[in-house]
């Protein structure tokens, strides 16, 4: 039987239950711990457990919303969707713009922090440009990849994702046990000077990378045996987990990198501090940790360097940071105290490695095992998190594209390959030129981040809250918690304080986060402008709901034919049918198995020579194979002896577990209810697999490669 698949863009099979949601989103979700952490650290320093506990709480309000609308609205889209329900197709499309965003800063971040994590094999790929240009490599790679049309393996997923979850659950349990003191935890934190409120708040804003991926689930929401019920079950698995791994690891990362002070000089030209020239503690670690060259500043004899250093001209040197503490002078010279961790410093851009690095000598042996495992499991899963990003917002420009709200080109399928090409390259190539802006690769991104999806979160709740008072008898099968009866109307109090709260921290974002300010509103107002100048150039309303064009499900699969046994006599019909066997088998890649059937008389024996007709079978055979190599494709010619063609051919199907006969026939002059001739008749009555006939009329020409021009009943097709 020939394969039936579905073609891509078109419906999904619901077949995923919790596992496979639960264990897709967590990976998505989970593999943000490798960048975030680092990055949180360096702006909230010890305060960064609380950090990830008050991003994570918004982040549960945010996923209860999910789960709401997403069981309410079973399809893809996200807040997208969410938004065409609650209000018109102009909000949706600035939700969806923004979420575009989010999925390209996820396929640039997740991409970078690629090679970042394989420097435990090569130092250099964790330095610039080389973790810039493995990024690079990395999302071209999958680029590729999926314009090709190769899937990930789902059941690949979820063990990765389950490998991820244990080897974080490990460093948790070694870290309460080996690393965790809480009184360490709790001394080097002083609010409002370590950190400063202003970095404190920077860092919450910040830390809501933490989170990314949550968009996964109700994407997925299509594919879900049971959306009503899995999907809200799954998030509730993913809360749960997520808020334990993080608020855990970041614990014990602080325990074994507490939070240390240096003095650095400041520049009275630029009222930073001025850069001082640090080398690494150890030769065999070349990226640090770092001790000042030379005679330290005073007040660092014997001190590690805490604070971010940058390698310019193949001199390491300590960034310039603006003074958070008290200036003082000595020798006539300012000087300032700057607190900094090694979380957020040497290990930012691979912070569970800097873990790893810091179990007790006492246990080398583990750290041995365990730097190549995390170097190559978060390598891994960031990998897979890249190529997540890359089907997400392929799939949200095709849904875009469905909807009419961006040109669809944009969503355009290929026509062979059947996958979202124009939208794969385009926005790959748009995170490639993120990871090429100067700055800081990492800050840039968790801020671009931020701007998008604190827009598509804010949505996403305001929509869950006006369905409320829009649709109030609309079948809801999971409520967000805490809800309270206004007029009527029940208000579910989490949504609201949920998308006050995310709009508050992109409020943050805009007024504190310069580059990612700029470049976030230059974004949103160019789709803005695509949107309108599109929709006027086609007439549409700016907010009415075009309708969708929907394929029949009767339409949306390929068939395919891995196999394909075509018996051949050299007529015209014959030959052309098999030049048509041989472009369906170059689509699909399918092999041919030629067939040539020699009928024996009944009063000669089945091994009898025949000559003649062996000869001719061999030149038919011959010119089949001519026409096979010019496409490329694979042919079995076989000549086979028998005393009924009907049954060889089924024998010979069988035999070769051929999925498709492909059969040409001259009409017959109809007797009662025949039409083919006995050979056809018989194929038809009795086919283990599926027959492919083409019918000609009576008059239709024979002379073919066996230059025989008597007609007859089987032939090649395609």
């Amino acid at each position: 039987m020939a394969r039936r698949k579905l073609r891509e863009g078109q419906g999904l099979k619901k077949v995923l239950g919790v596992p496979a949601l639960f264990s897709t989103a967590y990976g998505n979700v989970g593999s943000s711990i490798y960048y975030a952490l680092g990055v949180v650290a360096l702006w909230a320093l010890g305060v960064t457990p609380l950090v990830f506990l008050l991003t994570g709480l918004l982040f549960c309000t945010t996923a209860w919303s999910y789960a709401e609308a997403t069981a309410m609205v079973p399809e893809a889209g996200g807040s997208s969707s969410f938004a065409r329900r609650a209000f018109n197709e102009l909000v949706s499309f600035n939700a969806g713009w923004a979420l575009m965003l989010d999925y390209i800063v996820t396929v640039a971040i997740s991409a970078f922090f690629v090679p970042n994590y394989l420097a435990v094999f090569v130092p250099a790929l964790k330095t610039q440009p080389y973790n810039a240009i493995g990024g690079i490599v990395t999302i071209v790679f999958l680029v590729g990849i999926n314009v090709v049309g190769i899937k990930e393996a789902a059941r690949l997923n979820i063990i990765l994702a389950l490998l991820d979850l244990g080897t974080q659950l490990l460093l948790m349990v070694l870290g309460v046990v080996l690393l965790l003191e809480p009184s360490v935890l709790i001394e080097q934190v002083d609010l409002g000077t370590v950190p400063t409120w202003s970095h404190l708040i920077y860092g919450i804003s910040i830390g809501t990378i933490a989170y990314t991926g949550i968009e996964t689930v109700s994407n997925m929401a299509e594919e879900a045996a049971n959306p009503d019920r899995d999907v809200p079950r799954a998030i509730n698995y993913v809360l749960v987990a997520v808020l334990a791994v993080y608020l855990g690891i970041s614990m014990t990362a602080l325990s074994a990198m507490p939070v240390k002070a240096n003095v650095l000089p400041i520049d009275p030209s630029t009222g930073k501090t001025a850069p001082v020239e640090v080398v690494p503690k150890d030769a065999s670690e070349p990226n640090g940790p770092f001790v000042f060259a030379g005679t330290p500043p005073p007040g660092n004899e014997g001190v590690d360097v805490f604070v971010p250093a940058t390698q310019k001209s193949g001199v390491w040197l300590t960034d310039d940071l603006e003074p958070t503490g008290e200036v003082f002078i000595q020798g006539g010279q300012r000087y300032t105290e700057i607190h900094g961790s090694l979380l957020g410093s040497v290990y930012a851009e691979d912070p569970v490695v800097g873990i790893v690095r810091s179990l007790p000598v006492s246990l080398s042996w583990l750290r041995g095992i365990l730097m190549p495992w995390v170097g190559i499991l978060a390598a891994t899963i960031l990998l897979i998190a890249t190529n997540a990003g890359l089907i997400g917002v392929s799939r949200l420009a095709y849904s875009l594209g469905q909807h009419r709200q961006v040109p669809p080109v944009l969503g355009r399928v290929h026509p062979k390959r059947m996958t979202p090409y124009v939208a794969i390259v385009v926005f790959g190539a748009v995170a490639c030129v993120l990871l090429l802006l100067p700055g800081d690769t990492i800050t840039l991104l968790a801020d671009l981040y931020a701007f998008g999806a604190m827009i598509s979160f804010t949505v996403a709740h305001i929509s869950v809250v006006w369905l409320r008072f829009k649709e109030p008898g609309t079948r809801r099968p999971f409520r967000t918690p805490l809800n309270i009866n206004v007029g009527g109307y029940s208000v579910p109090v989490l949504a609201v304080l949920g998308g006050l709260g995310t709009f508050t921290v992109w409020c943050v974002v805009v007024a504190t986060h310069p580059m990612g300010r700029l470049i976030g509103l230059v974004w949103m107002g160019l789709g803005i402008a695509m949107y309108v100048v599109y929709r006027r150039a086609k007439g549409y309303s700016l907010t009415r709901t075009v309708e969708k064009v929907v394929v029949p499900a009767t339409m949306q699969e390929d068939i395919d034919y891995h196999q394909i046994l075509v018996p051949i006599v050299g007529s015209r019909i014959s030959d052309e049918m098999m030049v048509l066997a041989c472009q369906l088998a170059t689509e699909k890649r399918s092999s041919i198995d030629a067939l040539c059937v020699i009928e024996v008389p009944i009063h000669l024996p089945l091994d009898a020579p025949l000559t003649g007709e062996r000869e001719r079978g061999e030149r038919v055979l011959k010119a089949a194979a001519v026409i096979a190599s010019q496409f490329k494709v694979k042919l079995t010619p076989r000549i086979v002896t028998g005393r009924n063609t009907g049954r060889v051919i089924l024998e010979e199907a069988a035999k070769r577990r051929s999925e498709v006969i492909i059969l040409g026939t001259v009409r017959k002059r109809r007797i009662a209810d025949r039409v083919f001739g006995d050979t056809v008749e018989y194929v038809l009555r009795h086919a283990p697999c599926e027959v492919l006939v083409n019918l000609v009329p009576r008059d239709y020409p024979m002379e073919g490669s066996g230059d025989e021009g008597e007609a007859t009943d089987v032939v090649v097709a395609g």
